[in-house]
């Protein structure tokens, strides 16, 4: 047992977050790995040293504000307008998974959304394909975290979608997600993100390796224990020398929001105070040490740098790299 307690404000506004999503007429999380082969898929190549870290665009959703926590309508509405964003829209949320491949290893960092978030997401095994990557060329898989827009692409309508791979997961959020009493006292709503996240564990249980707060799992892989928006949220560090690139998973989600407006959250922390807390510590490193970062959700790729400002922070896309 976790000290997420299911009576938390945290976790009542994930089970909210997961009606909207399953109410927005997107497909349960246990359907099957979406195979999307429309539109093309959309990829970005860089180097960390000798590792060539692929980020594949899976395809994209749309929040609703109202799963914004912690800000204030205005502040929701300014900050989509200096993002020259329509502030009546749904914020718009790309899905990324990052290939990190060495020689004959093929590390996958997440795996998309498989067929949990409808038509708009999906696209993993097509861009793989067209990546010249088949699913049994995967050697590892590695979590940031168990929710559906993560795991998704794992299984298909046969089991495991890589037959090959290892899957490396958090000790801790492995724990929550497949705890039977933590899903029996979940509310309906949040019960297809458990039922994803057991079926996942079932089909790869023989090949699952639990890691900690913070694991050398080689090949320049590091995970980084950033927990809140779920218990076991981890960022992966991928080095070669003195060369390095955080994939921070949704430690930051938001990029018009959460830069300036570190206190906000979104509906499905766990904990949205231990977010906000994980959230500024990784900041705060990442602009000493100037580091450049990945995010799940944020603009595709999704790479670059932040820096200080105005009291809070900004984010630094990174120029488009040619290799």
């Amino acid at each position: 047992m976790t000290s997420f307690d299911l009576s938390r404000r945290g976790l009542i506004l994930g089970a909210a977050g997961g009606a909207a999503l399953l109410a927005a007429g997107r497909p349960h999380p246990l359907q099957a790995a979406a195979h999307a082969t429309a539109p093309l898929p959309t990829f970005y190549d860089r180097m960390v040293g000798n590792l060539r870290v692929t980020t594949l665009l899976d395809g994209y959703f749309k929040l609703d504000q109202n799963l914004v926590t912690n800000l204030e309508d205005e502040q929701i509405a300014e900050g989509m307008k200096a993002a020259y964003l329509d502030p009546t829209d749904p914020i718009p949320l790309a899905i990324s998974t990052h290939v990190i491949r060495q020689g004959d290893e093929v590390s996958l960092i997440d795996s998309g959304a498989g067929g949990a978030f409808g038509p708009t997401a999906g696209r993993l095994r097509t861009s793989l394909e067209l990546l010249g990557v088949a699913p049994e060329d995967v050697t590892r898989i590695v979590l940031t975290h168990m929710h559906p827009d993560h795991i998704g692409g794992l299984i298909g309508d046969s089991g495991p979608v890589f037959p090959n791979a290892s899957l490396h997961v958090s000790e801790a959020d492995h724990a929550f997600w497949t705890d039977e009493t933590i899903a029996s006292g979940a509310p309906e709503s949040s019960q297809g993100f458990f039922a994803l996240a057991r079926a996942v564990s079932e089909a790869y249980t023989q090949r699952t390796e639990m890691f900690g707060e913070n694991t050398d799992l080689g090949g320049g892989l590091t995970t980084l224990a950033m927990p809140g928006h779920t218990p076991g949220h981890s960022g992966v560090r991928v080095s070669d020398g003195s060369d390095q690139l955080i994939i921070w998973g949704d430690s930051t989600a938001l990029a018009s929001l959460q830069f300036s407006h570190p206190d906000a959250g979104i509906a499905f922390d766990a904990d949205g105070v231990q977010a906000a807390e994980t959230r500024r510590r990784v900041l705060d490193m990442v602009v000493s040490d100037k580091i450049a970062v990945a995010g799940t959700h944020l603009p595709f790729p999704g790479i670059g740098h932040v820096e200080e400002k105005d009291g809070a922070y900004a984010w630094v896309p990174e120029e488009w790299q040619h290799i």
